[in-house]
């Protein structure tokens, strides 16, 4: 056997004895019980909870490797459109994805579905050889947008891309092979990002990693892989056989797939990085984005074609799916959790009826086998600690999505902000709910020290110790949560251009030179230049391309560099240089900057101040 099968039995063999453990533990907990006090019914409603939820994690990767193969496609029979879905991401988010998007293989069209109306946008996407959409009524968001575009592309097979996220070379040909099967209906590749500083990376940690690299894998064992919105291919003789994209749900993607596997389709994720993009920068993104996945969520659970209402689907792919929905409820654990050790705090009431050590000893030794399977079950791409304070930082989002549960009402789509969204980065505001479990946390730890001090007079008893260790336990997790939340570099985003650690080769009539920290919008040269316009020949992986610009002094003794506006052929060359070693690469690496972005030139005289001129033909060159 080899050294991964190997640990793949052990992985197994260890979640069967933490669920047998589990089962054990709650047959001694039901038996126990006093149905008569409201706090042990309320707890062990809790650790119900808590083992439905291993249930369905370890169902969802008991077998990662259940993985379908294709070969790969360089030519293709298929009729591909790749198309880029936006609506108000700026020039900066969508240049990169669109000229990536037209240099891939095989032959295909790529497809612009502008939401937002930008002539700008039209000019840009016919530049760099893309086409343009758009529609008249902008109604159902996303799914509306993909649904138009049906009706005026012909294609066989919709490559689906988000505006931000940027595909490698291979994205079509590793994927394309899969549609040799006529039953797959869609392909689905991991969401990955190259924003490794954004607001949900830890260090290397990431807390999409283990959806998309261990829980996404395992549902191909189920045939329950489902629609992420992005970086997907999707068949669109399948999607007519359902009506098109769903629309009752503000996350088309899973009730779309549901609808998909009703009709007796498969799906498949394919477990390569084929496309990057962006990570929520800031915590007001990241809340407006699980915000919307929670509302999404519980529409699909409301919707007749929920996973246990809908037609044509199998056991294991209602599992499978309610293990997907069943997520947004861990909030309601947490916080239940958090309100019993409040109340035994401020009561003395019992949670358990039996002994201190009996309960320590059991409820201790099972926390530590099922942690111990979940880590082992994650393969190393789930760790508790910073997977702990996602879920308290989660929270305010769960419990929204336990409101759109009970009271549905209308919820329009928000779309994540992407790029520049402010002038100043402002610091985010913890909100109000994170900021009272954190106040009756410290209540409650309070009244146990002013306890033991003889100040006040309390509760007693070890339960009550217990309750204020756990208490202190949670509030250091608040703590540490409101802590990243408040983080400077987690606000507003400022810069209008990613800048990469890097250099570029250019000339400029007899003279060479080196950018420093390149982006699409500008760059540095280590060395003071005269001021005025320039048209720099800036060497590329695919040669070099000529781009007008401005340059003036800093006060650093550099120069700063600033692209003119359009150039979107040129810049769209300098795009797929400047990111290809982010998108193309296995992992990802590290090779942007923390920068302030190139500022207009405080010299430069026009009308639009975000205009840069055209060099006059007797000075398009400027002496160095």
């Amino acid at each position: 056997m080899s050294g991964t099968a190997l640990l793949e039995t052990y992985r197994r063999h260890l979640s069967i004895v933490a669920l047998v453990a589990t089962a054990a533990y709650l047959v001694w907990r039901i038996a126990t019980v006093d149905v008569t006090a409201p706090l042990q019914l309320v707890f062990l409603a809790l650790e119900l909870h808590a083992a439905l939820s291993l249930a369905l994690f370890v169902f969802s990767v008991w077998d990662t490797d259940s993985l379908p193969t294709a070969e790969p496609r360089h030519v293709s029979p298929l009729r591909v459109a790749v198309c880029i879905t936006t609506y108000n991401e700026d020039e900066q988010v969508l240049l990169p994805t669109i000229a990536s998007a037209v240099a891939l293989e095989p032959a295909h069209e790529t497809w612009v579905l502008d939401d937002g109306d930008r002539p700008w946008v039209k000019a840009m996407a016919e530049e760099l050889g893309a086409r343009y959409l758009t529609r008249s009524a902008h109604f159902h968001a996303k799914a509306g947008n993909i649904n138009h575009a049906m009706g005026v592309i012909e294609a066989d097979v919709l490559a689906v891309l988000d505006a931000d996220h940027i595909p490698a070379w291979n994205f079509l040909v590793d994927t394309l092979g899969y549609f040799d099967d006529p039953t797959v209906a869609l392909v689905q590749t991991p969401q990955d990002f190259y924003n490794l500083e954004s607001f949900e990376h830890v260090g290397d940690y990431s807390q999409e990693a283990l959806f998309y690299r261990v829980i996404q894998p395992g549902k191909n064992r189920w045939d329950a892989a489902f629609w992420c919105g992005t970086s997907a291919l999707v068949r669109r003789d399948a999607l007519r056989s359902i009506g098109g994209v769903a629309t009752a749900s503000v996350t088309e993607d899973l009730l779309t797939t549901i609808h998909l596997h009703g009709r007796g389709w498969r799906t498949v994720f394919h477990d390569d990085v084929l496309a990057r993009g962006l990570a929520p920068a800031s915590y007001k993104e990241f809340v407006v984005q699980r915000r919307r996945w929670a509302t999404g969520a519980m529409q699909v659970l409301r919707s007749p074609q929920n996973p246990w209402r809908a037609t044509g689907l199998t056991p294991a792919q209602r599992v499978a799916f309610t293990a997907s929905l069943f997520g947004w409820f861990e909030s309601l654990r947490i916080v239940g959790y958090l309100l019993l050790a409040v109340a035994v705090s401020l009561t003395g009431a019992l949670p358990v009826d039996v002994s201190a050590v009996a309960f320590l000893l059991a409820n201790g030794g099972l926390l530590l086998l099922t942690g111990a399977a979940q880590i082992g079950a994650g393969q190393g791409r789930h760790r508790l600690l910073p997977a702990l304070m996602f879920d308290y930082l989660s929270i305010p989002m769960g419990l929204t999505a336990v409101h759109r549960l009970i009271d549905p009402g209308a919820h329009a789509f928000q779309v994540t902000p992407k790029g520049r969204s402010g002038d100043e980065r402002e610091r985010p505001r913890i909100p109000g709910i994170l900021l009272a479990l954190g106040g009756l946390a410290a209540a409650g730890v309070l009244l146990r020290i002013l306890t033991i001090a003889g100040v006040l007079h309390g509760p007693t008893g070890t339960h009550v110790d217990v309750a204020a260790v756990v208490l202190v336990g949670q509030l250091a997790v608040l703590t540490v949560a409101g802590r990243r939340i408040r983080r400077s570099d987690f606000g507003d985003e400022r810069r209008r251009a990613r800048r990469f650690v890097r250099e570029l080769r250019f000339t400029v009539g007899p003279h060479e030179g080196l950018l420093l920290h390149p982006s699409t919008t500008g760059a540095h040269i280590a060395r003071q230049v005269r001021t005025g316009a320039h048209v720099l020949s800036v060497v590329t992986k695919e040669g070099p391309v000529d781009l007008r610009c401005w340059i003036t002094p800093s006060p650093n003794g550099e120069s700063t560099v600033e692209f003119a506006p359009g150039q979107y052929a040129a810049r769209g060359a300098l795009a797929r240089t400047l990111y290809s070693e982010v998108i193309d690469t296995p992992t990802g690496v590290r090779r942007y900057a923390e920068m302030p972005d190139v500022a207009p030139s405080p010299t430069r005289r026009s009308d639009d101040p975000t205009a840069v001129p055209d060099p006059a033909p007797d000075r398009a060159v400027r002496p160095m």
